[in-house]
């Protein structure tokens, strides 16, 4: 596969889907859609810029064995929440979703609300959980008298730089990501797997509601990336380091992130970009980093999907 179109493999499906032929070649699919080639050839260059920057910055950070100003190459220290914790909070967090979530459907289905009128009311629920759930753990920690900008690395660095940290994570992680794509794609051929773009992904580009469009937008590019990030690098990457260590750990996390979104074409590209995300919270000490590498990457996708609605 032409390697500009891996790093859209979502958006490729839905404008083949769009253009209604399964004869086109991925180079004619792109003659038709010339942003995907220019934004695809910009995004990998300065990906690519920013894979030799970090390589030589990790090269001297290695060749450097003294002390320096900026503490140690892994920042993840050991944090005031454990493994239990995190079974424990991970229980309680399933228990609320299933409970609001059933309450919820029983409610429409009682009713007699049809699933289109009833999904702007679901996103708008699963945003409000999530931006729940947050307050909830700032509460907890608050309890047990834990410095959460702390504990999560917020008083590090400034949010400006971790932010800018975030970005050109993001920007790296583009040549790997396109590179694991066609892998991952010969696989699911071999093993018959359906190459299909996400649920919600088709839901964006397809949608006839603009408030539909909008949540999705926004729980993309804003909640999700805060919620997840928070959870998986911030609360539970550490609880597992301190038990099995820090590769292990992040294999583990890496593998759980991609099996939650329920799609297997994509568990490759998502184990990958998982285990970026953890390294940008190791290497830089701040959960700022991640989110905001989390939020460009969805928003890319986003922007894409949203160009195919557009012009298909």
């Amino acid at each position: 596969m032409f390697l500009l179109l891996n790093l859209f493999p979502q958006s490729m499906a839905l404008l083949a889907t769009a253009l209604g032929s399964g004869d086109l070649s991925d180079a004619e699919i792109l003659g038709r859609y010339p942003a995907v080639v220019t934004a695809g050839a910009i995004l990998l260059s300065l990906g690519l810029i920013c894979d030799v920057y970090l390589l030589i910055r990790l090269a001297r950070s290695l060749a450097i064995r003294e002390p320096t100003t900026e503490g140690p190459l892994l920042k993840i220290e050991p944090k005031p929440w454990g493994l239990n914790d995190l079974l424990f909070t991970l229980g309680a967090l399933v228990l609320v979703w299933v409970v609001c979530d059933g309450t919820f459907l029983l409610a429409l289905k009682i009713a007699h609300v049809d699933q289109d009128s009833a999904l702007p009311w679901l996103l708008a629920l699963e945003m409000v959980l999530r931006v729940a759930f947050l307050f909830g753990f700032v509460a907890l920690f608050r309890r047990r008298v834990v410095d959460w900008r702390q504990a999560f690395g917020l008083r590090r660095q400034s949010p400006f730089r971790a932010m800018a940290f975030g970005a050109m994570f993001f920007l790296a992680m583009l040549p790997p990501l396109a590179a694991v794509f066609p892998v991952c794609a010969k696989l699911c051929q071999w093993f018959g797997i359906k190459d299909t773009p996400q649920d919600v992904a088709d839901l964006l580009a397809n949608s006839d509601s603009t408030l539909v469009v909008v949540l999705i937008v926004a729980f993309a590019v804003a909640v999700a990336p805060m919620f997840e990030e928070f959870f998986f690098r911030g609360f539970a990457y550490p609880a597992l380091k301190q038990r099995w260590g820090t590769w292990r750990a992040l294999v583990i996390i890496s593998a759980v992130f991609a099996a939650i979104h329920l799609h297997v074409p994509s568990l490759g590209p998502l184990f990958v970009l998982a285990v970026g995300l953890g390294l940008a919270y190791e290497l830089t000490g701040s959960l700022l980093a991640p989110i905001t590498m989390h939020a460009l990457f969805n928003a890319a996708n986003v922007g894409m999907l949203l160009y195919i609605r557009a012009h298909s």
